[in-house]
């Protein structure tokens, strides 16, 4: 046992917990009470301001509060501008979700794959007239015709 006294006021007053202090052990001393009351302040019920209807007239519009509201003792972690509040979902909801994205991922994945394999052409091949333009070209006789002809490539 711990006993340690101080003074306030002018009065000792004793300070007692009922476990000795060591490395492994946490102790709660028995002056804090449970059900701690901040005198005659309201109690208020944790709301984040987050979660307040954006849509009703405010006094402060940004933070969603109107003048002369109490404030709750912990309104750092309640108000607009704390870290985002986030509602969780069942794991049911969560999977369907999941599955969802990786399916159309998926499917996504799987229409540009497939679409890589059957490349499209960018163009039709030309077709000349008059054996591939071989005389506007220069070509003197049937000879020189393949020579001078406009040449297409027929392996696309």
């Amino acid at each position: 046992m711990l006993r340690q006294s101080y003074r306030l006021a002018g009065k000792t007053n004793c300070i007692t917990t009922s476990s000795v202090f060591t490395r492994n052990k946490s102790f709660l001393p028995h002056f804090i009470p449970k059900n701690y009351s901040y005198g005659d302040y309201p109690r208020l019920k944790p709301e984040n301001l987050q979660k307040r209807d954006p849509y009703l007239k405010y006094d402060d519009q940004a933070n969603k509060r109107n003048f002369n509201e109490p404030l709750h003792p912990q309104q750092d972690d309640l108000d607009m501008w704390a870290p985002d509040h986030f509602d969780f979902v069942q794991d049911s909801t969560a999977l369907k979700w999941f599955g969802t994205f990786f399916g159309v991922l998926a499917v996504f994945s799987s229409v540009i794959y497939i679409g890589g394999l059957y490349p499209e052409k960018p163009a039709n091949p030309r077709n000349y007239p008059f054996s591939g333009l071989a005389k506007d070209l220069g070509a003197s006789s049937e000879e020189d015709t393949l020579l001078y002809a406009a040449k297409i490539d027929k392996s696309i």
